[in-house]
């Protein structure tokens, strides 16, 4: 079955609208007539199946079938905090951690990231960010779009670190293991932040602040990692350790 991300504000009642670009697609590319049915997500938490009642390629009207809480995102709301890195990586690491089940992206700025884009750039960067985290939703079967934070210093990001239970930053010269990090005698740990440097990583003064704000550093194994690849790693390990990678599922 087709599904279309739709915003809570194009249903009403048992009625729904796609319009624009998707309705388009439905319609001139999948050739779906009335009677055909589809699943919706709203990027909240619930799912929806839909049957066309008119098709046009502006607009595409649809009648709710059932609704559903989706139940496929991650029991452990994970944030990854991403040093800002060059525009064509930062693209293709939020489609991928949207689909290993992250809550939330925060891009922050550090000493040795790239130079900070105008205003104006920054705003095209999030609303393209923002697009393509939809678009990634739809293709995994997820039903939450990640939030994604205004680019921050890294000083008010680490301002942050109470809001989490788990405070993990990698770095290329810690020693520990990350598979140390859980014990039987944890308390459950329901929110998480990771912090990943940027393309020249952290230097040793953020990482010290880091610590002082309740951040243990933990190494990604004896190989030097891109950032990009360290940002997906961290996310694949976090998700197995307290997450659901690696559980059975229904």
């Amino acid at each position: 079955m087709h599904r279309f991300y739709i915003t809570t504000e194009a249903i009403s009642g048992n009625e729904a609208t796609i319009t624009g670009q998707d309705a388009k697609h439905l319609a001139t590319v999948l050739r779906l007539k009335p009677g055909d049915r589809v699943e919706l997500v709203d990027g909240k938490g619930t799912k929806a199946t839909a049957e066309l009642q008119s098709v046009t390629p502006g607009l595409a009207s649809l009648s709710i079938v059932d609704k559903s809480e989706a139940e496929s995102e991650s029991p452990v709301h994970i944030t990854i905090a991403q040093g800002m890195l060059k525009d064509k990586k930062m693209d293709m690491l939020i489609r991928h951690l949207t689909e290993l089940g992250i809550c939330e992206w925060q891009p922050f700025f550090s000493s040795r990231s790239i130079p900070k884009p105008d205003a104006k750039r920054l705003k095209s960067r999030m609303e393209r960010w923002n697009r393509i985290s939809r678009e990634a939703l739809k293709q995994c079967g997820r039903s939450m779009v990640p939030v994604i934070g205004e680019p921050l210093r890294f000083t008010d990001l680490l301002a942050r670190a109470t809001e989490f239970d788990e405070r993990i930053a990698f770095w290329e010269n810690a020693t520990a293991p990350i598979g140390g990090i859980q014990h039987q005698d944890r308390p459950a740990v329901k929110r998480i932040i990771v912090l990943i440097g940027p393309e020249g990583g952290f230097s040793k003064d953020e990482i010290e602040e880091a610590k002082k704000n309740g951040f243990n550093s933990f190494s990604l194994g004896p190989r030097i990692l891109r950032a990009e690849t360290a940002s997906i790693t961290s996310a694949a390990l976090v998700q197995h350790l307290f997450g659901d990678l690696g559980k059975n599922n229904p």
